[in-house]
């Protein structure tokens, strides 16, 4: 998700650009993909009855700081996934394989 096609005329072949790839971009380019995130943002946690779970419950925090940083990288990972390093939880939408702490620490 998250991933635009783009056509390179001069080599005649498309190929894929991530949201964290795009720098500076017309205004009407900026809400489209404002627009395409949030009409794909996955769906919240739900429990084994398939109800969504509270604000306060941790699987719902962690979805919303996902959803979150999902519209600033145009990323998802739908399984879980855990810092390479200190093996804390990441982001659904963080895109590297460490977390921010630890990266900062390197």
């Amino acid at each position: 998700m998250g991933e635009y096609q783009r056509y390179c005329p001069q080599k005649d072949v498309f190929f894929n650009v991530s949201l964290g790839e795009i720098g500076d971009m017309p205004l009407n380019t900026k809400y489209w993909i404002k627009g395409f995130l949030s009409g794909n943002e996955p769906s919240p946690p739900v429990d084994e009855k398939g109800d969504i779970y509270p604000p306060i419950h941790e699987d719902n925090i962690h979805w919303d700081k996902s959803v979150a940083l999902f519209h600033k990288t145009g990323s998802w990972y739908s399984g879980e996934r855990n810092c390479t390093i200190c093996g804390m939880k990441l982001l659904n939408s963080w895109t590297d394989f460490d977390c921010e702490n630890c990266l900062e620490e390197k």
